[in-house]
This record gives C-alpha cells, sequence and structure tokens, in this order.
C-alpha cells in the first residue's frame, strides 16, 4: 500500500490536482489501508499540523509585511538607499539588492518584497536605460533574501518541522544573507559595465540626510524586533504581533494619507489569504510526511544514503541536489515538509551542524524561488507587471548564478552559519 500511496501522489500531480489535496489523499491511502489508522485520525493531524504556537509568527509577519508596502514606510526606505548609492556604477540595480534586503528582514515575505521594491525600482531603472528584463531579474532573486535574513517564514517553517530554536536559527541567518547581499550586488556592479547606462545625479548630503531621517522609523522595525527577541523580551511570535503594532503606529504618525481603514484591509486579506495557503499545504504536507515515516521510508532512506561510498560531503551533495531539483517543480513550503522528515535524521547521522544544514536548506529554497518551471517570484513579478515569465527568467539568470555560488559558499565556510551558536 506504500508503493500505492506513493504512485497515487505522482498520478495526482501529473493529471493537475493541486499539491496540498496530491499529499493529502495519497498519505491517506498510507495511513488508512496500510497502517490502519482511522480515517478521522488522518482528519484530525490537518489541525494538529497548525496548532502551533510558532507558526502563527507568519500571518502576522506577513501582514506587517504588506502594511509597510501599502502604507508607505516601504517608499521611505527605498528613497534613502536610493540617495545613497543610486548614483553609482550599477547603483540603481544595487538598490534594489538592499532595499529587498532590509525590506526582507521587516516582512519576511518574498511575494510583498519583490512586489513591493519592483513597483518603485522597475521604472527608474527603464528610465536609466536598463531592459525591463534586466530590472525584474534582479528583483525576482533579491527578493529571496528575505527567507534568509531574519525574521524569515521559511526558517520558522524549518524550526517547527526539525523542533529547532527559531530564534538561534534567525542569528544563523544574519552574516549568510549579508554574504549573499554582497554577491548580488557586484553582480548587480559587473552587469552594469555593459550597456549604455545612464547614472542618475549625485544625490547632495542634504537630501541623503533627510531621506535617512524618513526612512528611520522602517530602519528601527529590526533593530526593536530582533532585539526584543534576543533581549528576552518577547518569543518571535510575540515580536510577529508587535512588528505589527509598530508598523501601525508609524504609519499613522508618518503616513497619514495612506493610513486608512481600506489599505488596513486590504492588507490583512492578503496576508489571511497567503497565510491559508502556507497553511493548507502545510497540513497536506504533515499527513504525507506522517504516512512516510509510519511506513519506514526515513529510516531506509537514512540507511541507504548513510552506507554509500561518498563520505559525509558527498552526502550532503546529494541531499542538497534533491533540494534543488525539486525546486524545479515543487513550491519551498511542500518541498520542506516532504523531505525534512528524511533527510534531517541523514544529516545528523552524519555529523553536519543542525544549524548549518538550516542556513544551507533556507539557501536551497531561495534558489527554488527562481527556478523555472514554477519559481515563485519569477511568476509574482511576470504577474504583477503583466510580462512574459520568460522575460523575467532571462533576466534573472545573472543572479542566479549568484545564488547558486553562495551556496557552495555556505557550504563549504560552516562558520559563517555556526558563528553565533
Amino acid at each position: 500500500m506504500t508503493a500505492l500511496g506513493i504512485g497515487a501522489f505522482f498520478i495526482l500531480l501529473l493529471v493537475g490536482t493541486p499539491i496540498w489535496a496530491a499529499m493529502l489523499i495519497s498519505g491517506a491511502i498510507v495511513l488508512v489501508l496500510d497502517i490502519g489508522m482511522p480515517a478521522q485520525a488522518v482528519t484530525s493531524q490537518l489541525f494538529i499540523s497548525i496548532d502551533s504556537w510558532l507558526l502563527l509568527a507568519v500571518p502576522f509577519f506577513l501582514f506587517a509585511g504588506n502594511l509597510m508596502t501599502e502604507m508607505g514606510l516601504a517608499g521611505r526606505l527605498f528613497r534613502f538607499i536610493e540617495n545613497l548609492i543610486g548614483h553609482t556604477r550599477g547603483g540603481l540595480p544595487a538598490t534594489g539588492v538592499v532595499t529587498c534586503a532590509i525590506f526582507g528582514a521587516l516582512s519576511g515575505s518574498s511575494t510583498a518584497t519583490v512586489v513591493a521594491v519592483g513597483s518603485m525600482l522597475v521604472p527608474h531603472m527603464l528610465r536609466a536605460g536598463y531592459d525591463r528584463q534586466d530590472a525584474l531579474g534582479v528583483i525576482a532573486v533579491s527578493g529571496t533574501l528575505g527567507q534568509m535574513i531574519p525574521p524569515s517564514i521559511y526558517m520558522i517553517l524549518f524550526a517547527a518541522i526539525a523542533q529547532m530554536d527559531v530564534s538561534k536559527l534567525f542569528l544563523a541567518g544574519i552574516l549568510p544573507g549579508l554574504v549573499i547581499t554582497v554577491l548580488l550586488v557586484a553582480t548587480a556592479v559587473i552587469l552594469s559595465w555593459y550597456g549604455d547606462r545612464k547614472l542618475r545625479e549625485r544625490a547632495g548630503s542634504k537630501a541623503v540626510m533627510k531621506s535617512f531621517v524618513d526612512a528611520l522609523p522602517a530602519l528601527a522595525m529590526p533593530v526593536i524586533v530582533l532585539g526584543g527577541i534576543y533581549g528576552g523580551l518577547f518569543t518571535p511570535t510575540e515580536a510577529a504581533a508587535v512588528a505589527v503594532a509598530y508598523v501601525l503606529a508609524m504609519s499613522a504618525i508618518f503616513e497619514r494619507g495612506n493610513f486608512t481603514f481600506r489599505t488596513f484591509f486590504r492588507c490583512a486579506e492578503s496576508a489571511v489569504v497567503t497565510t491559508t495557503i502556507i497553511f493548507i499545504i502545510l497540513g497536506g504536507a504533515t499527513v504525507f510526511a506522517n504516512a512516510m515515516t509510519f511506513a519506514g521510508i526515513p529510516q531506509t532512506v537514512t540507511e541507504f544514503m548513510t552506507s554509500l561510498p561518498v563520505g559525509d560531503h558527498g552526502t550532503m551533495a546529494i541531499v542538497l541536489l534533491l533540494f534543488i531539483a525539486l525546486g524545479t517543480v515543487l513550491d519551498p513550503v511542500p518541498i520542506l515538509y516532504i523531505t525534512l522528515p528524511i533527510v534531517f535524521p541523514i544529516v545528523q547521522a552524519i555529523g553536519y551542524s543542525p544549524t548549518h544544514f538550516a542556513v544551507l536548506t533556507i539557501a536551497c529554497m531561495m534558489i527554488a524561488q527562481v527556478t523555472p518551471p514554477v519559481g515563485m517570484s519569477l511568476f509574482a513579478l511576470s504577474g504583477f507587471f503583466k510580462v512574459p515569465i520568460g522575460t523575467v527568467i532571462r533576466g534573472a539568470m545573472p543572479y542566479f548564478a549568484a545564488l547558486l555560488l553562495s551556496l557552495l559558499v555556505l557550504w563549504w565556510v560552516p562558520w559563517l552559519a555556526t558563528v553565533a551558536e
């Protein structure tokens, strides 16, 4: 019956069944027909999977990111970074990278980041002589930085699955996030030397200082959220709620024109929809993962992988290649919930640091978000700007290569992730 359940999973995917339904149905086949679990117990697993205090942080961080975008604080952040470095060679795409890095630290949502930053940066890049595909490509890849730089939705999910302290994962993601940011900025600068690019006039010191003061409410948010977590003032979930309250307070003070009930409810609706999508995938993936666990699949795979004559690094290479391969056909959320129960014991068996592995996993999930044909960030920009998906893919390729290089750097220099342990 296990083979029947796994076969049903792939057949359902091939006929276009939503991923959560394919995982739920195939998992239920194994649990009910093979393990003998009552059907009611399968249903209860859907609710148990999201009955987590930690996962409550997800909708709050999404809501905070939406409020930042819609109520104007994100625009203040973008103007400051543009005034600071926008006049340099490659300054505009570099502005996009840095803005995505900081905005990712405010929202934790890649989709919110690419739309928010893209809507501000793309028009500027087009006026400066950049191709549309170049402008969209840098945003598509840079928008994934929010999954490495805390607070990260994927790190919250990883911590929930692996039963790890999410605050430690947040801390571990800071230095790797900065490394990836530097590599993406370097890529933007190198690419800027090709083609006819117009350099914008350098902003005066007064304009830079004024934009810095205007951006302070946005820049202070990561300090408050992360400082509160590591200072012991509140848990990560409470920090997410504090982020929402902070954005609302700052918007009411500094962005009164955008502070409306209509904007508030639009942001809340978007956060609810996105959270619902994540949680329903989470529920189906939990049933499927539990079915595989009861059937002994993780134990069998662990024994097989650890017996291969490839060494520890060879085993890790196989795991990372598996993540990247799955990223071409699946969204990161089901990848995490399907694979981690299987590969996490393997990683522990070969002696890898769980924190280092978490950072490598998140780096692979960043790659998955911009891997054709189902990269989430690619489709978000394609839909928002109404351009063919191929246009975004072509522009993203150089930065995609930088992401792959970043993964190799993080793999071979583990202290970048473990230095905070």
